[in-house]
């Protein structure tokens, strides 16, 4: 004898269709809106370099005695140092990987 199916499963099955369509859906825009590597990289080292010419610039002002915030100039000082120490550390961690890459045997 056949059961006959309960509006409970048929609702079951319409939400793990739902949710079935839905992952799709997302993994099809999350493909479509990943940056490559050497995008994120250019993009960071422009990020790091505006923040050095804004410092530089700003510490530059100070010097010629123009009407700078001292703290401004501090802070902009300190933001450009943690940039260029992170990026000196992902180049280090980089190399590392590559060196550790050649010292593999095949």
């Amino acid at each position: 004898m056949i059961n006959a199916i309960s509006p409970f499963q048929v609702q079951n099955t319409q939400n793990t269709q739902n949710a079935t369509n839905q992952l799709n859906n997302s993994q099809k825009t999350d493909s479509s809106n990943q940056t490559s590597f050497s995008e994120l990289l250019k993009n960071s080292i422009s990020s790091l370099n505006e923040s050095q010419v804004a410092s530089d610039n700003m510490t530059n002002a100070l010097a010629a005695g123009k009407d700078v915030n001292l703290d401004e100039v501090m802070i902009a000082a300190q933001k450009a140092s943690i940039s260029l120490t992170a990026a000196t550390e992902f180049r280090n961690k980089a190399v590392e990987a590559y060196q550790e890459i050649m010292r593999m045997q095949m």
